[in-house]
């Protein structure tokens, strides 16, 4: 009985046994172990390990080790498992070589039991059997989920003792090592359980979670029209690796730059003034999601789809997004990687960890961006009086997202207004601009180079949560043969309107041309509505053209 409960707690958190790609190096095992003996053993892994005098500390942490089953202590120890009729590899540590004292104190509270399987007895144990021998060389998939390199000599770090190896027992195989095998972190691991780590780790716990995987999980039937499973495998998860990717997986190799805690207060605080919320519901809580999104978004790359000598583009990439979270040359001696920035390494599991000497990026890499409203956006216009909107699209390189409107009054006396939402505005500084076109656009064989003359008036929210107006006083005209960009007013958000539903600004354009006014034209073909960062680095950033693209 106590055999058929660990089989089936264990399916729960690990791997099958000798699955259908595995039966042939099972059997070669096996056939080599029998070869080595005139008989079959008799004995289980858990009895060779009593047998073995210098194993007594790892015989007691077995023992008070629990295995846990869909993320539940059960009364099941590792001690049972070894006993248990699976086909399990060994490596077993002898005494004095690690803190069997420290690891049974732990083993006194739930959460430091489960540390202890994870990071000590499971980093021991591996399903199928695994002979060694002098052409063994591979990464062995410990029951921890880590793969750890095996040689015919060592497991990782942990060399194994001349004479006590390939130990068979009659389920599975025992070899003994002179020291523990070196439990290593992936990096989200390492950003959530090191000290070092923990202004990254308390914010990525919050969105933590345990998933069901049915692929894993074995299902008993159907009950009330829902799936029900007599064995639940349950993966941790967590919502941001959409947004930083699979940092915990095991199979990748990631790169991360870490800045330390005093160099991550200062980036924060610099960046939290562009979040201010104001008084919209839980400002505070969506100001600390929106900050760490933006200074971690180019944190993290993932080095198996990238050359990391040319360019470096961070798991935040989007090609919608060009020319953000793509870094040039980061080994050169101003590249993100270069000499200066990076202080040491650590070695993860899926990658490594960069600690930074210093932070190598401003607001314009990472977050205070360009804002483009596109004329030709049907949805982004609020409201218009007085004219027609008419859509027009166009393959030009000085035509942003390749589509214009031209904003035709209703008569040749009418001076019509439009408003147009701009969403995604941070609590900064920026140059209001319209980008208007030529005629020509349209019409390459136009003479009409009238230019254009309106008001404009922005829209937006205050601090305290009220609708305002800022009405630029100087009425605004264009060179008509051009695509011109015109600077309609410098301003300065109070507050915050990144990626919320209810977009909060907006800015109308009113034709203000008078009766007699006959050298401006009512007909408006509208490329953008553009909004330039402006702070004391933005200059040399990116440029407009650039950056519309």
């Amino acid at each position: 009985m106590i055999m058929k409960r660990v089989y089936r707690i264990v399916v729960a958190v690990a791997l099958p046994l000798c699955g259908l790609g595995a039966v042939s190096s099972c059997s070669d095992a096996w056939d080599d172990h029998y070869a080595q003996s005139d008989e079959a053993p008799t004995t289980t892994l858990l009895e060779c390990v009593k047998a073995q005098p210098q194993l007594s500390d790892f015989l007691a942490v077995l023992n008070k080790t629990h295995v846990y089953n869909n993320n539940h202590i059960t009364s099941v120890t590792f001690a049972d498992l070894l006993d248990a009729d699976q086909a399990l590899t060994v490596w077993a540590p002898v005494n004095g070589t690690f803190n069997v004292d420290s690891l049974l104190d732990l083993c006194e509270t739930v959460k430091g039991d489960s540390t202890v399987g994870q990071h000590f007895v499971m980093n021991h144990i591996a399903h199928n059997l695994y002979n060694l021998n002098a052409a063994t060389n591979q990464n062995v998939l410990m029951l921890n989920n880590k793969y750890l390199p095996v040689n015919g000599t060592s497991l990782y770090n942990a060399t194994t003792m001349a004479g006590k190896v390939n130990m068979p027992a009659t389920n599975g195989l025992l070899h003994i090592v002179n020291e523990d095998a070196q439990y290593t972190y992936n990096i989200y691991e390492a950003l959530t359980s090191m000290q070092e780590f923990t202004h990254f780790g308390t914010f990525l716990s919050h969105y933590e979670k345990q998933e069901l995987d049915e692929n894993r999980s074995i299902q008993a039937g159907i009950v009330d029209g829902q799936k029900v499973y007599s064995d639940s495998v349950m993966v941790k998860e967590n919502a941001l690796f959409r947004v930083f990717d699979q940092i915990m997986a095991e199979d990748s190799a990631f790169l991360m730059l870490a800045p330390d805690a005093s160099m991550w207060q200062t980036a924060y605080a610099e960046a939290a003034q562009y979040f201010n919320y104001g008084a919209a519901p839980k400002a505070d809580s969506i100001q600390e999601y929106w900050t760490y999104i933006a200074l971690m978004g180019d944190l993290i790359y993932n080095r198996n789809i990238q050359h990391v000598q040319d360019s470096l583009f961070s798991t935040s990439f989007r090609s919608i997004d060009w020319p953000y979270h793509v870094y040039y040359k980061p080994l050169a001696s101003d590249g993100i990687l270069s000499a200066a920035n990076i202080k040491d390494s650590l070695l993860c599991s899926n990658g490594y960890i960069y600690r930074l000497n210093r932070w190598p990026f401003t607001p314009e890499d990472l977050y205070f961006h360009p804002i483009i409203t596109q004329g030709e956006r049907e949805a982004s216009i609020r409201e218009y009086k007085d004219c027609t909107m008419n859509y027009r699209a166009v393959m030009a390189d000085s035509v942003s997202g390749n589509g214009y409107v031209v904003i035709q009054p209703r008569n040749s006396t009418s001076n019509w207004k439009a408003t147009f939402e701009i969403a995604n505005t941070l609590s900064g500084t920026y140059d209001i601009c319209a980008v208007i076109l030529p005629k020509t656009v349209s019409n390459p064989n136009s003479r009409d180079f009238k230019p254009n003359k309106f008001k404009a008036t922005l829209n937006y929210v205050d601090a305290n949560g009220d609708s305002q107006q800022q009405a630029f006083p100087t009425e605004i005209s264009n060179q008509a043969n051009v695509v011109d960009t015109v600077v309609i007013g410098r301003f300065t958000f109070p507050t915050c309107n990144y990626r919320q539903s209810d977009v909060t600004v907006s800015l109308q354009l009113e034709c203000s041309i008078g009766n007699r006014q006959t050298t401006y034209s009512r007909e408006m073909h509208l490329d953008c509505i553009y909004l330039k960062p402006v702070s004391d680095a933005s200059a040399g950033i990116k440029s407009r053209k650039e950056a519309r693209k």
